[in-house]
């Protein structure tokens, strides 16, 4: 079983950031294939790197990076 976990952010309604954050997770939400593999990613950096936060974004920058360049947002 799958868990979830619901991360809130604040931000203008009309910034960039959300317009990504919505993109991102409308996409996600198509493909179940990338949402394996960047729950596989996120699992791996959080043991990897359970006390360094810059290492465990660099760690799944990679397929952040993939998933943007599919979605268009990069």
């Amino acid at each position: 079983q799958r868990q979830m976990c619901i991360r809130d952010s604040v931000c203008p309604k009309d910034s960039e950031e959300l317009f990504k954050h919505i993109t991102f997770r409308d996409y996600l939400s198509q493909h179940s294939e990338l949402v394996d593999e960047y729950s596989k990613v996120k699992e791996k950096a959080a043991v990897l790197f359970p006390d360094n936060i810059d290492k465990y974004i660099e760690y799944k920058s990679g397929v952040i990076e993939k998933i943007y360049n599919q979605c268009g947002l990069l």
